[in-house]
């Protein structure tokens, strides 16, 4: 029989009669084991603390002064112990061998020579329960990670078809890699290898810069360690021209190659996706210079529309920016406030250009603008947005205004912000029935006009801008 089984058994020269009781009530090595691999197998995702529950049941019934295990699942090493480890140089080793390969290894000490023989043998069925154990892990961190991989490439598929806007796709690719992809830190690069986008990185300024340093990744992409963590990136663009790469850092774990896999069919939607907004930007131009070509035409008519126009639209992209909105709806209006009064093409001339305050039928008349400037914009793919705040330029935030009436935020935050600019630029500059206000005047106009005419949030903003 065993030394260590025979001591077991007898309770050795320390515990005596009380000591053959304990033993016989712990359970044996193989019976801990396998209680771990049940764990595991119902438990799979925690490993770890099942490891360290099993090094503590068997440093008790091997009566041993300490047991570490050391494996590795899914690229992560997990070590656990239990017991003082003492000083012994080399301590006696268990491999944990899966099909002839090592994924981990137990280190038991005792400080009984004797005992050692007894102990290992205990220990060989109990490093073939913990393979199976570890095997169970890796399974279920592989699957957890195809998972995650499929979900990147789902919801950029799924983000990036709803945007047109470049800088927007940028930060939605940014934003699903570096969450499902485990990452601390993400940038897209330009061919030119500057960033364009970048986030995370406000604790690893270094790791950008080297990232930055390295130039653009080759055709397959590349993952490995740089000073203070790991990166991998990868390109995108057409099959002649690199547009550009994105590239992502963690600290400790390297990426495995289904994780750069995973980033190239991210990158090829990327690509796609920025050539569906340059299109759209380039064709989006196109009908943005045949408005201009109108906004023109109205000048001819009525002079004091061009200068307007030209004040307004850096003014309420300004205001926008400054009320937390994002690039798309500053860019609704910057172009709302360029075309808003695009609908006074249909208004005949001696109403357009009256000197004198207008009559109630004249008003019927100019107030119809709005509605045809709309119905312009919305035959324009693209501008339906824009349209819907021409439309609502002239509506209340009481409810007052025309041409339907609507209140409050019921109207888009885009017409809520031109209402406000094209009163202030109106106010302040001169109209051929009145002279202009000074800024100081217009803005305590404003003011009164708070909740009733005009959104309170959107004067703060203008106040402000207007003040910078």
């Amino acid at each position: 029989m065993p030394a260590m089984v025979q001591r077991l058994e007898t309770g050795g020269d320390r515990n005596g009669q009380n000591g053959r009781t304990a033993q016989a009530s712990r359970p044996s090595a193989l019976a801990v084991a396998s209680d771990l691999a049940r764990r595991v197998a119902a438990e799979p995702e925690n490993l770890g603390d099942g490891l360290a529950d099993t090094a503590r049941s068997l440093t008790q019934a091997l009566d041993l002064d300490a047991l570490v295990i050391e494996a590795r699942v899914g690229g992560e090493e997990i070590r656990v112990s239990s017991g003082e480890e003492t000083r012994q140089a080399r301590p006696p080793e268990v491999p944990i061998l899966r099909d002839k390969v090592r994924v981990g290894r137990m280190l038991f000490y005792t400080d009984r020579e004797s005992a050692e023989p007894g102990v290992r043998e205990e220990l060989l069925p109990v490093a073939d329960v913990l393979s199976l154990a570890v095997s169970t892990a890796e399974a279920h961190s592989t699957a957890a990670r195809r998972s995650a991989q499929a979900s990147v490439v789902q919801l950029a598929s799924e983000a990036l078809s709803r945007t047109l806007d470049e800088e927007e796709i940028y930060r939605a690719v940014l934003t699903l890699t570096i969450e499902l992809l485990d990452s601390r830190a993400g940038a897209v690069l330009d061919g030119d290898g500057e960033p364009v986008a970048s986030a995370g990185f406000e604790d690893f300024p270094e790791a950008l810069d080297e990232l930055v340093g390295l130039g653009p990744p080759g055709r397959r992409g590349w993952q490995g360690r740089i000073e203070g963590g790991c990166a991998a990136g990868v390109p995108f663009g057409g099959q002649n021209q690199q547009a550009g790469s994105v590239l992502l850092f963690r600290e400790e774990k390297g990426y495995e190659e289904s994780e750069v896999a995973s980033l190239r069919l991210v990158a090829r939607q990327l690509s796609h996706a920025q050539e569906r907004s340059r299109l759209h930007a380039a064709l989006e131009h196109r009908d943005l210079e045949a408005i201009l070509a109108l906004s023109a035409a109205l000048e001819s008519r009525d002079g004091t529309t061009g200068e307007h126009i030209g004040r307004t639209q850096s003014l309420a992209e300004t205001v926008a920016l400054d009320l937390g909105l994002g690039p798309s709806e500053a860019r609704t209006a910057r172009y709302a406030a360029v075309l808003h009064d695009i609908g006074k093409i249909g208004i005949p001339d001696f109403i357009l250009n009256k000197p004198g305050a207008l009559s109630e039928k004249e008003w019927a008349v100019m107030r119809r603008h709005p509605v045809i400037g709309a119905d312009i914009l919305a035959s324009i793919a693209g501008f339906e947005s824009i349209s819907e705040a021409v439309l609502s330029h002239h509506e209340r935030f009481d409810g007052g205004g025309y041409p339907r009436g609507n209140a409050g935020e019921d109207t888009p935050v885009e017409a809520r912000i031109i209402s406000v600019v094209d009163a202030y630029d109106a106010m302040t500059n001169d109209r051929p029935y009145r002279e202009a206000m000074s800024h100081e005047t217009a803005l305590e106009e404003l003011e009164r006009n708070a909740g009733t005419q005009f959104d309170p949030r959107v004067i703060d903003s203008m106040k402000r801008v207007i003040r910078r």
